[in-house]
Formats: C-alpha cells, sequence, structure tokens
C-alpha cells in the first residue's frame, strides 16, 4: 500500500491543505512548530481514527476551521487506487471509503482494506521514532538483548511486560513457603475459622426463640413504616394543594375566560402589518399626484418644439432624394453604356444560329442546366442498366447453387434427430443425472468435512497437553496436601482434577460421535453413486440433440432466406430490362424536341446543349438590357418630378436641379433639430408615465394585501377588524398568563385540586392526615422500645459470636479462598500460553528477521559487525569482523542503535507480504554522527524501492542527504496565512 496524496480539510494549524504526488521515497522537511508531528497524526487518524476526547493522545482539533478532517488516496495492488475520508462525527469518525470501479464503503470495508491492522499494531510496526530508539540507551544488562529480541519479533516489547507483570501477579497471589501471599494469608485464616465453628455449635438453644420474636417485631415495624409514609406522602400532597391554592383558583378562572372568548383567528402581527399598509398607501399616493403634475408641464413644452407641418410630411422623401443624386448622375451613364451592349449580343446571337442551323422555334426551348443534367443522367443511367444486368445474372446463379447446399446439409441432420417423444424421455433421463452429480458433490464435500475435523482434532491435541500438564500439577498438590494434612487444597485440587476429567470425556465422546454421522453420510452417499451407469451419459446425449435442433432450425431459417432471394433477384433482373428501354425512348424524345436528326450520335447531344445553352443566353442578357434602359428612363423622369413636389412643400425654388438640391438639404437640417427636440420630451414623458404605472400597481398590491388581512380576520371593516385584534390579544396574554401558572403546577397537582370543591374540605382532610400519622408514630415507638429489649438479650447470648455467624464467617472464608485460587490458577494459565505464543513467534519469524538484520547491521556498520546469532536461552549475540561475539550490552550506544533499526526494518521486510504499509520515521537519526546518518540514508533509499518510506524532520543536514525531488518542505507560516485567509474571508462576508 502506498499513499499517493492527501488533503487536510481541517487538523490542528492545517486547513485547506492539499499534498499531491507523494512518492515511494518522500522527505517532509519544516522547522519546530512547522507540522510535522501533526501531519504524522493526520495519516493515523484517516486510516484508524480519531482518537476520543477523553484519550491520552492529542486530537489535533482545527482552531479556525469547522471542519475536522480530510481524505488520503492511497494505491494497493488488488484495488487500485482507493480514497478514504474521514470526517468528525461519533467514536473515531465518520468514514467513506471510494473504490476505483466507484463502489463505496464505510468502515468495514477499511478494516478489510487494512487486512485487520489497528493503531497500536502500525505504530509498533511500521511508525517509529526518536523514543524507541532513546529507550535502548535507558536499559542495561540482559534487558537490552531482550528488548531488542522484542523489537525483531513482535515490533515492541509489550509482550515482555505483560509476562513479567502475570508473573509478579501470580507470587503476589501464591507462595508454597510464604506468609505475606494473599493465599496463604486466607489458608491460615480458614483453618481458624474451622477451630472457633466447632466451639460454637454448643450454644445454640433459646437463642433461636428469640430470633423469630424478633422477625415478628420487624414484620410489624416495617407495615407502620410503610403506613406512614403513604400517609406522609398524602399530606405532602395536601399541602401542596393548600400552598398553591390562589395559583390554581387564577388557573381556573383563565380557563373558563379562553371557554368564554373561544378560538380567535387573526393574523400573524396582523394590527401592525395593517397599519403599515395604510402608511404606505398613503406615501404611494402622493407620489402618484407630484407624478402627475410632471407630466402636465412636459407636455407643455412638448407642443411649443413641433416642427413645420407642410414639410414634415415629406421629410423622408426629401433624405431619400439627397441620397439619390450620385445615382442620378451614374444612371445617366449606364444609359449610354447599355445603348451599345444592344448592338453586341444581337450580333452574337445571329452568328450562333447560322451555325447550328436552327429556326427560330428552337430559340423558345428550356436548355437549363436542369435540361442538361437529365441527359446526362439519361446517359449514364442506359450504361449503368447494361452492367447491372449482366450483375444480377452471376448472382441468381450463385444462390440456386446456395440453396441446394443448404437443403442438402438439413437432410443430413434430419436423419440424425431423435423423434419428439425420445427427446422427452431423454430430457427426465438428463435430469435424473444431474441430482447425482449433485450428491457427487456432497460427498465431495462430506469428505472435506471429515479432513477438516481432522485438522481440528490435531490443533486440539496441542490444548490436551496443556490439560494434560495442568492435570498432572493438580494430582502431585492434591497427594502432597494429603500427606501434609491440607485438606481445603486437597479439596481444590481434587475438583481441578476431576474438571479437567470431566471436560476431556465429554469433549472425545462429541467428537466420536460427529466422525460415526460422517461416516454414515459418506457409505450412503457412495452406494447412491454405484448405481450410476459407466457406459450412458444422458447429458452429453441431451446436449448433442439440442446442438442438432438448433442447427436444423438456424438452416432451415437460412434456407428461406435464400428461396425469398431468389424471387428478388428476379424481379430485379426483369425491372433492369424494362427500365432500360425506357431510357433509349426518352433519349430520343429529347432529340426530336432539340430539332436534331435520330441518327444524331448520342454522346454528342451535350456539346448541342452548350451551343443552345449559349444562344438562349445571349437572348436573356439583350432582354435584360433593353428591360434595364426602359427602366433607368423612367425612373430618371420620377426622381425629376418627385424634386419638383418637394421643392414647393419646403418653398425652395426649381430651376435647376443642383441648386434646388442644395437649398433642399438646408431646410432638412433645420428639421431635424426639431424632431430630436420632440424625441427627447416624448422620451420625458414616457419614464414619468412608467413611474407612475409602478407606483399605482405598487399602491394596488398594498390594497390588496389590506383586504386579505380583513378577510382573514373575517372582518369587513377598518373598526370590527381592530375590535377583533384586541379580543386576540387578550387572548395571548391570558394563554400567556396560564403558561406560567402550568409550569408553577403539575398535573398531579391539578388532580389533587379537581378533587376537593372548595378550601375547607381540604384543610379538614389536612387535619385528618397528621392526627393518623401522629398515631402510627406512637405506634413505632412502642414497637422499636420492644426491639431493643430483644436485642439486648440477644447480644448477651452472641458475646462471643452466634453458631450461624461463625459458620457462615468460616463459608466466607472458604469462598473468598477458592476465588483466590481459581485466580491464580487463570494467571498461571495465562503465562503458560504467553510463553507458548512468544516461542511460536521466535522460532517462525525471528530466524527470518535475524537472516535480513545481517545483511543491514553489516552494511550499516561498514562490515564490522557481519553477523547475528540467537541462543537458546533467548539471548542475542553479534559477531565482529574478527570473529568475537560480544552481546548487545557491550555494543556502543550508536552501534545499539544501528542494530535496533537493523532489526525493525528486517521485520518490516519479512511481513510486508502480508502487511505492505508505509513506513513512517519521526526524526529517529538525529543522534547519529555523519557517517553512521549517511550509511542509514542509503539504507532507507534502497528499502524504498520495495515499500514507501515517508521521513519527517526538522534537521536540514538529513535532508541534503536525500534527493531534491524526494524533499516536501512545510512552511513554519503556513498557520498564519491560514489566519489571514480566514479573516480576508470574514470581511468579505460582511
Amino acid at each position: 500500500m502506498k499513499i499517493k496524496s492527501l488533503s487536510i480539510y481541517g487538523y490542528g494549524k492545517f486547513t485547506g491543505f492539499e499534498w499531491n504526488a507523494i512518492g515511494s521515497l518522500q522527505v517532509v522537511y519544516g522547522r519546530n512548530e512547522a507540522g510535522k508531528s501533526t501531519m504524522m497524526s493526520f495519516i493515523h487518524s484517516i486510516l484508524f481514527g480519531f482518537p476520543a476526547r477523553q484519550s491520552a493522545q492529542l486530537r489535533y482539533e482545527p482552531k479556525y476551521s469547522h471542519v475536522y478532517g480530510g481524505k488520503i488516496v492511497i494505491e494497493t495492488e488488488t484495488d487500485g487506487e482507493v480514497v478514504i475520508e474521514r470526517l468528525n462525527g461519533k467514536a473515531g469518525g465518520e468514514v467513506q471509503v471510494q473504490f476505483e470501479d466507484g463502489t463505496i464503503g464505510g468502515q468495514d470495508r477499511l478494516i478489510q482494506l487494512l487486512a485487520g491492522m489497528n493503531k497500536s499494531l502500525y505504530q509498533n510496526l511500521f511508525s517509529f521514532d526518536l523514543k524507541g530508539i532513546q529507550d535502548v540507551q535507558r536499559m542495561q544488562g540482559m534487558e537490552i538483548g531482550r528488548y531488542l529480541l522484542a523489537a525483531g519479533t513482535f515490533g515492541t516489547d509489550q509482550l515482555l511486560s505483560v509476562e513479567e507483570e502475570l508473573k509478579k501477579q501470580s507470587e503476589q497471589l501464591f507462595k508454597p513457603n510464604g506468609r505475606k501471599p494473599k493465599l496463604n494469608i486466607l489458608l491460615k485464616e480458614l483453618k481458624e475459622s474451622e477451630v472457633e465453628l466447632k466451639k460454637a455449635k454448643q450454644q445454640n438453644s433459646d437463642y433461636e426463640s428469640l430470633l423469630s420474636r424478633k422477625s415478628r417485631l420487624e414484620a410489624k415495624h416495617l407495615k407502620l413504616e410503610k403506613d406512614l409514609k403513604e400517609q406522609s406522602g398524602n399530606l405532602q400532597n395536601v399541602t401542596t394543594v393548600l400552598e398553591k391554592w390562589a395559583i390554581l383558583q387564577e388557573n381556573l378562572r383563565i380557563e373558563q375566560r379562553l371557554e368564554e372568548l373561544g378560538t380567535v383567528d387573526f393574523p400573524v402581527d396582523g394590527l401592525k402589518r395593517y397599519e403599515n399598509y395604510i402608511e404606505k398607501q398613503i406615501l404611494l399616493r402622493n407620489q402618484i399626484d407630484g407624478i402627475v403634475r410632471k407630466l402636465e408641464k412636459t407636455k407643455q413644452n412638448q407642443a411649443e418644439s413641433r416642427p413645420s407641418l407642410t414639410f414634415q410630411p415629406v421629410i423622408h422623401r426629401a433624405e431619400k432624394l439627397i441620397q439619390e443624386w450620385p445615382l442620378f448622375l451614374q444612371n445617366q451613364e449606364d444609359i449610354e453604356d447599355g445603348k451599345r451592349k444592344v448592338i453586341e449580343h444581337k450580333v452574337k446571337i445571329e452568328e450562333i444560329e447560322q451555325a447550328l442551323g436552327l429556326n427560330g422555334q428552337s430559340a423558345n426551348l428550356n436548355l437549363g442546366i436542369a435540361i442538361k443534367e437529365q441527359i446526362r443522367k439519361l446517359l449514364n443511367d442506359q450504361l449503368k442498366f447494361q452492367l447491372q444486368t449482366e450483375e444480377l445474372s452471376k448472382q441468381r446463379q450463385k444462390t440456386v447453387q446456395e440453396f441446394e447446399e443448404i437443403e442438402a446439409q438439413c437432410q443430413s441432420i434430419e436423419e440424425n434427430l431423435w423423434s419428439e417423444t425420445d427427446f422427452k424421455q431423454l430430457q427426465i433421463d438428463k435430469n435424473d443425472w444431474i441430482r447425482l452429480e449433485e450428491l457427487l458433490e456432497e460427498k465431495k464435500r462430506q469428505n472435506q468435512n471429515r479432513q477438516d475435523l481432522s485438522k481440528a482434532s490435531k490443533k486440539s491435541n496441542y490444548i490436551k497437553m496443556g490439560e494434560g500438564i495442568l492435570f498432572l500439577l493438580s494430582l502431585m498438590l492434591f497427594f502432597w496436601s494429603i500427606f501434609t494434612s491440607q485438606w481445603l487444597l486437597g479439596v481444590f485440587t481434587a475438583g481441578i482434577s476431576g474438571y479437567i476429567l470431566f471436560s476431556a470425556f465429554f469433549t472425545n465422546k462429541a467428537k466420536k460421535n460427529s466422525d460415526e454421522h460422517l461416516t454414515l453420510q459418506i457409505q450412503e452417499l457412495t452406494a447412491e453413486l454405484e448405481k450410476r451407469s459407466k457406459d450412458y451419459h444422458p447429458l452429453f446425449v441431451y446436449e448433442e440433440q439440442l446442438e442438432l435442433r438448433n442447427e436444423w432450425k438456424r438452416l432451415y431459417q437460412i434456407l428461406e432466406q435464400k428461396e425469398q432471394a431468389k424471387g428478388e433477384l428476379r424481379e430485379q433482373e426483369q425491372h433492369l430490362t424494362d427500365s432500360l428501354e425506357c431510357t433509349k425512348v426518352n433519349v430520343q424524345s429529347y432529340k426530336e424536341a432539340l430539332g436534331l436528326s435520330m441518327d444524331f450520335p448520342d454522346i454528342r447531344l451535350e456539346d448541342a446543349i452548350d451551343l443552345l445553352s449559349e444562344r438562349a443566353d445571349q437572348q436573356k442578357q439583350l432582354e435584360k438590357l433593353q428591360k434595364s434602359l426602359q427602366a433607368k428612363d423612367e425612373k430618371q423622369r420620377i426622381w425629376l418630378r418627385e424634386l419638383e413636389i418637394i421643392a414647393s412643400a419646403a418653398n425652395c425654388p426649381f430651376e435647376n436641379p443642383s441648386e434646388t438640391g442644395f437649398l433642399l438639404k438646408q431646410t432638412l437640417k433645420l428639421e431635424e433639430e426639431k424632431i430630436i427636440r420632440l424625441k427627447e420630451w416624448e422620451i420625458k414623458i414616457e419614464e414619468l408615465e412608467s413611474e407612475r404605472r409602478i407606483l399605482e400597481a405598487e399602491y394596488k398590491e398594498y390594497s390588496q394585501l389590506t383586504s386579505q388581512l380583513l378577510k382573514k380576520a373575517g372582518t369587513i371593516d377598518e373598526e370590527s377588524y381592530r375590535v377583533k385584534a384586541k379580543k386576540y390579544e387578550e387572548m395571548c396574554q391570558l394563554q400567556s398568563r396560564q403558561q406560567i401558572l402550568q409550569d408553577q403546577l403539575n398535573q398531579s397537582i391539578m388532580n389533587d385540586f379537581n378533587h376537593y370543591p372548595s378550601q375547607k374540605e381540604i384543610k379538614e382532610t389536612h387535619t385528618r392526615l397528621i392526627m393518623s400519622i401522629k398515631e402510627i408514630e406512637k405506634a413505632l415507638k412502642e414497637v422499636r422500645q420492644e426491639r431493643a429489649t430483644l436485642d439486648h438479650q440477644i447480644a448477651v447470648l452472641e458475646e462471643g459470636g452466634t453458631y450461624t455467624e461463625k459458620l457462615h464467617r468460616f463459608y466466607q472464608f472458604k469462598a473468598n479462598f477458592q476465588e483466590e485460587a481459581m485466580k491464580w490458577a487463570e494467571i498461571n494459565m495465562a503465562v503458560s500460553l504467553l510463553q507458548k505464543t512468544m516461542n511460536n513467534y521466535i522460532s517462525d519469524r525471528f530466524p527470518k528477521v535475524v537472516e535480513k538484520a545481517k545483511e543491514y547491521f553489516s552494511f550499516l556498520t561498514d562490515g564490522q559487525y557481519s553477523s547475528l546469532a540467537f541462543q537458546e536461552n533467548d539471548q542475542l549475540f553479534v559477531k565482529r569482523s574478527d570473529g568475537a561475539l560480544m552481546e548487545p550490552i557491550e555494543l556502543s550506544q550508536g552501534t545499539k542503535e544501528q542494530l535496533y533499526i537493523a532489526l525493525r526494518f528486517a521485520l518490516v521486510f519479512v511481513i510486508q507480504s502480508d502487511y505492505s504499509f508505509p513506513i513512517m520515521i519521526d526524526d529517529g537519526f538525529v543522534n547519529f554522527d555523519k557517517e553512521r546518518t549517511k550509511k542509514i540514508c542509503e539504507l532507507i533509499q534502497k528499502m524504498s524501492k520495495e515499500t514507501q518510506i515517508l521521513i519527517f524532520t526538522c534537521h536540514e543536514h538529513i535532508k541534503e542527504l536525500f534527493p531534491s525531488n524526494c524533499v516536501y518542505t512545510l512552511s513554519s507560516n503556513h498557520q498564519q496565512r491560514i489566519i489571514n485567509r480566514v479573516q480576508k474571508a470574514t470581511r468579505v462576508i460582511v
């Protein structure tokens, strides 16, 4: 597993922090307080949950963000990229796991993804810091060897600490010849209690009768106390009602008044809203009146700026004439040029007619692009139909041949098909065969169960060995207690031995019954399977017949398709023949229409059409020119007549068109200025009208809101609305007062109040209860005096202790002794199991760890120490280059730390096939000299090729030992930037 990126929403000093593209080797460098430990804790929290609030671990809750949590992106070999997001919530936070295929899971999927790894185990195996290395410095003697052994086996010395603690607890409970252990003290007290019990058997005569009389008095005393408690409770309730009588009466009056008022439907804040709407209407009416006065004044100014009435209707015509003056001059030149072109077109038409020898009738033919395309298409279709007719003939012959081949295949398959009756019987045989296959699978499963039971019996042999050892120890203690007259110890050990024999007997019996049941099932399945025929396999025959039927259906469908294809090809061939004849007829008709002879070559039809088209174009251009000349002449006359009319409307003389146009232009400029001023007044009037409409609409809206309030209140005018508002206000005040009164009362007090119609009656009940309580107290006093007399008589007999008390004391001592003895047995059993577990780990994992640690330790020490050795007494030795074996205590402090690191790295290498997690190191090499630091950094770079390593350091000399692309620098002012960004965002919101 590798961490690809992380995003911190809010954690400690980080808010909105992102780190992408995290490599296999990553050095996180930053000064003190830059957030290295915070980032390391963030990774732990996202993977394993946030620390609890009562935990001693820091939670790193953010100071400048409401969001607590974030996400990391990891990459695994099985699931690809996985996004793990955790936010604040119950327990360790709400976690969401999103896989590469879009699947989303929760805490259960995360546990499965992490292969059951928890936070404590991860920190012990993959995450270590300076504290773990410095622990080597504080140890002496054999402690160093045991600590290094634990570091290379379990990643921590916790199991060793637990073993020592359990042994200490066992010695505190019992020692064979001890006096202070708890079991030794209890055994001595039990013997003394047994002697006192025998003496007390002689003092048990009148004592029983006194106890019986005392028991009766105690029963009477309890009854009187119960009656006293009941009457006192009633007195307290009555007293409470008397004290709150005035409040209860006021509450009753309020309920009656609320019933008189009934339900008052009135809008919320109705009166305030009504008055607000009225004020708005008055203000809007004043604004509307002001706008009306402005409109009248503006319209007066508009009337004073009216343009000339005689020239205004023709102003647009005057503008048009002025713009058309250049066109008038251009038209004069175009008329002269057009007359020359008419003569040229007539000459060209005469030349074409002479070349083709055509008469005048053919000049009216439609010879456009469409006609030419139709003739070209007819010629192409004629050639295409000839080729298609030949191709269809070949296809029809091929289809007939394929039809005959498929028909032969269908006949062959029909010969091998079974009849319908035989096929149905085959289906029945196939189902029976499948049932026998299921029986075969059941037999395999039963055999597997027998193998599983066999494996389980092997595992239980180890448990039986432990029980046997405990049974021998108990049996030895039993015989020793008999020889030394330790009867209680003998009873205890006999009980343990009997329990072990009893459990062993029933375990063997259950296992035997299970084996017999499995054997019987396997025999029945074997007998059923032997009945199956070996020569006949209906499943295969059924599948073969089913395939033949499906193949026959498929070929029959193809046969029908081929038959249909033959008919279609015949129809297409006939259709092409008809189309070819039709095409030839159409070509001949086009020759006749164009005036060509019937023997004219078909291939030259397109050239003839081009010549005819050119002649038609020349005629069209000639006609167009003639019409254009006529139109321009007419346009010139119309323009001069229009100029004369407009000059008359503008009071301008009409002598020369040029002079008249100049005077007309000046008049037009003056009128345009008047029009601009008129439009400005019109815009002003429109704005005022728009403002008036908006205000009138708003006035109407407030009028409707006022009507809605009257309708909701169920009134028709302002006077009735205000009367109902007062009633509603009174109802609200009464309900508020009622709520205050009911907060001082409860349902029980109100029920008691309803039972008493008057204050006089409740006072009488109060007096009666006081008298009853006094009588009960008097009877209690008499019972207590009589019981004191009996207690004195019993005390005289119990001066030396009663028989029952001593008997109880004896059994109490006995129970205490058995309880502590059971604890002692459990602790010893736990020590035995713990030692077996440690021995298994040492024999299985530690040799592999030692083999890898040799390589790492030799590399770190430049070959000064070439090997490691592990003795049977759990002692670790290192072999120096000169062959000398040395204990860890004999090494220098730096070498011991190198040995610790080599064992930790070797352990990670051994378990990475099962737990492939990133390694995180928090400033673990600050005490090394320059050469040792360089060697450990080289080893880390080498290991990073196999597993991801994250190093958190504040030392620049360590940072410089790694490539720059592997270093990520944390800025110490990151938090200040976050504070500034939060303050800026706050100002923007304000």
